[in-house]
């Protein structure tokens, strides 16, 4: 791989696992997702079988059908939980080392820097405030109708950027974030901060792999020193 980063003027971050470590408790996130679902009496064995937390959340919504306040109120309900189990590690959460540093280069180099998580926004803002993260705009489920991996969560960030995608890349630690910059024009870079794999990557299409986002911010660099 040798992608080409001299026409980038925006760089795209995951939150989780990319930028910081949050350490969030997904299989409490689940199990407490399929007792709310139980207790609706809207859980089948096997529903959650191969989908995301955010997907199975949206399965039980449409077992209630047209019923608005109903739905608001499961919505509402899950969203609480999602919430509570996020700021159990968030609110204590950093970025990784280097991060900060990376991020404020990218800044004094004129680069546009977003963030696009399928976290809450009360928890990335709580760690990008502590400890002062540079970003010109965060993107959270809360701000879209659509989420990573759906293509439409990022393309929403760039524009409210005012970036044009193919002067874009996305860099995050999981298959999602390659998956959500593709068909947008964007490049997708992955990121060896948890457990993903330079394979894994590979296989979803990333341009490049790099062990982590300093690495990767210095390459961006690069590309702009040697133009």
């Amino acid at each position: 791989m040798n992608p080409d980063f001299s026409r980038i003027d925006t760089v795209v971050f995951d939150f989780d696992g990319t930028l910081a470590e949050t350490n969030i408790d997904f299989a409490k996130m689940r199990r407490r997702i399929i007792e709310h679902l139980q207790a609706w009496g809207l859980w089948e064995d096997g529903l959650d079988q191969g989908k995301y937390v955010l997907d199975i959340i949206s399965i039980g919504r449409s077992k209630l059908g047209d019923a608005a306040e109903k739905v608001a109120e499961f919505q509402a309900q899950a969203d609480n939980i999602l919430e509570e189990v996020e700021l159990e590690t968030c609110a204590a959460a950093a970025p990784f080392p280097g991060v900060v540093e990376a991020l404020a280069a990218l800044k004094e180099n004129g680069y546009r820097v977003g963030i696009v998580t399928r976290n809450c926004r009360v928890g990335v803002a709580s760690v990008t405030s502590r400890h002062h993260i540079p970003h010109d705009l965060l993107s959270t489920r809360d701000d879209v109708t659509l989420v990573k991996p759906d293509p439409a969560h990022l393309s929403e960030a760039l524009r409210l950027m005012g970036a044009a995608p193919e002067r874009a890349v996305m860099i995050g630690d999981h298959i999602t974030d390659i998956q959500g910059a593709e068909g947008t024009g964007a490049m997708a870079v992955g990121v060896l901060t948890q457990t993903t794999t330079r394979e894994q990557f590979e296989q979803v299409g990333a341009d490049a792999v790099f062990d982590d986002v300093p690495s990767a911010v210095a390459a961006i660099l690069r590309a702009k020193a040697q133009q």
